[in-house]
């Protein structure tokens, strides 16, 4: 019943209309031609609101929207800000950190109307994937103590219920996601997505698809500094997941099903948490233990041997249409 009440959720734009970007695959061709049609329109219908809207993109939700960019994705990231600022349920702050000083000082058209209509640009030393909490934990959560916080990739569509979606299942106390795997003693390719809506410290957030974070949480990343630099650089998922289960904050996900929403073709692939696509058996024991060590908690959860979370999901998007992902 959940399941269903989610999915009817995700299926109502902004103006009740159907639209078909609800983090599931379509079950036959014919969905499948009627995706890509629609996604192969979305940029140009963007490109159009970004010259000629001044609807801000900023409103009166309960939580703030943090994402990072770098290089090349800059040129691009306006698209993903420009579906999130079109939501039913607006942030009540969007904020793009960027560590390149040439681009904040004189960033892209795009982005320079996006400010113009609410985005703030940050600008904050290069912690790689951790920029879209980290310097937030340090010059925003000071002065909003008690605000939930929710981050996005730099290349996805975000639909339109995709915030109101998120902080109707949110729980004070609790992390929540769209898209987790369920953490066991195996390699991460091993660990099954998501199927229940139940929290608990063995959910494994991925933070594509979004997630929400309590003020709790940031407290407890910001006190922890920039230990993140020299055990995982480039893992900011292990990092999140090892914070929450050190402070006894459960995870949860949205729906019993992982949602994985459309991506920026031209650009999603790699992503922002690991230079190569992998990591290693060693990034997640050290993270771990870092936060375990931190807390002076005796009882250690599993490690694992991760490989890439669920940027490999991305190829199921390119070019040719192939079929649903068994494993979602």
């Amino acid at each position: 019943m959940r399941l269903q009440q989610s999915f009817v959720f995700a299926t109502r734009g902004k103006a009740g209309g159907a639209m078909r970007n609800i983090g599931i695959h379509p079950t036959d061709s014919l969905g499948w031609v009627c995706t890509f049609a629609e996604l192969g329109t979305l940029g140009a219908r963007l490109l159009v609101r970004n010259h000629r809207s001044a609807e801000s993109v900023v409103g009166t939700g309960t939580a703030n929207v943090s994402l990072t960019s770098y290089g090349k994705r800059i040129s691009t990231v306006w698209q993903t800000i420009e579906t999130i600022g079109a939501g039913a349920v607006k942030p009540r702050r969007l904020i793009l950190w960027l560590d390149d000083r040439d681009a904040y000082l004189d960033p892209p058209a795009t982005l320079k109307r996006l400010q113009a209509r609410g985005l703030e640009i940050r600008h904050c030393r290069d912690y790689g994937p951790h920029k879209k909490y980290f310097p937030y934990t340090n010059e925003i959560l000071p002065d909003e103590p008690d605000r939930t916080l929710v981050t996005a990739d730099d290349d996805v569509y975000y639909p339109p219920t995709w915030l109101a979606e998120l902080l109707t299942a949110h729980r004070p106390g609790e992390v929540t996601a769209f898209r987790a795997r369920i953490r066991s003693d195996g390699p991460y390719r091993t660990w099954p997505m998501c199927t229940t809506t139940e929290a608990s410290e063995t959910v494994f957030a991925t933070g594509v698809s979004g997630v929400a974070y309590p003020p709790e949480l940031l407290g407890a990343l910001r006190d922890q500094g920039e230990a993140f630099a020299h055990v995982c650089p480039r893992a900011d998922d292990y990092w999140l997941h090892y914070a929450a289960v050190s402070t006894r904050i459960p995870i949860r996900q949205v729906r019993d099903v992982a949602a994985y929403f459309w991506p920026i073709v031209t650009v999603a692939g790699r992503g922002l948490w690991d230079g190569t696509g992998t990591a290693n058996d060693a990034i997640a024991v050290q993270t771990q233990q870092t936060w375990l060590n931190c807390q002076g908690r005796s009882e250690a959860p599993s490690a694992a041997d991760p490989s890439s979370p669920d940027r490999a999901d991305a190829g199921r998007w390119q070019a040719e249409v192939e079929p649903p992902d068994p494993a979602v």
